[in-house]
């Protein structure tokens, strides 16, 4: 065997190595996704981690997340993103809080 054939055969092992790991990095990441919304506890705790105050007003629209009813409305990232940032939280955070925590 040549020289030129051996390096040949090690890159397509590489490829082949790489592609295989790509592909089950993918399968992983689908088999383990959850809904884009949070659970009110993850949210309150996400909130509460900046140090925002989690009183009633906060914890209901963390609720609202969680109910996922927004969808169907006109509200631009929800109601519990609408609600937080109106209540003074930064909106990057209120819309983390909401939606992918």
């Amino acid at each position: 065997m040549r020289e030129g054939d051996d390096i040949v055969r090690k890159l397509a092992q590489r490829v082949a190595v790489t592609a295989g790991l790509v592909l089950a990095a993918g399968t992983l990441q689908l088999s383990t996704s959850t809904s884009a919304q949070a659970t009110p506890a993850q949210c309150t705790s996400y909130l509460k981690s900046y140090g925002y105050n989690v009183g009633p007003k906060v914890k209901q629209a963390c609720q609202a997340a969680a109910n996922d009813w927004w969808e169907n409305t006109n509200v631009l990232g929800g109601p519990c993103q609408l609600a937080l940032t109106t209540l003074g939280v930064n909106y990057d955070r209120a819309t983390f809080a909401c939606e992918y925590h």
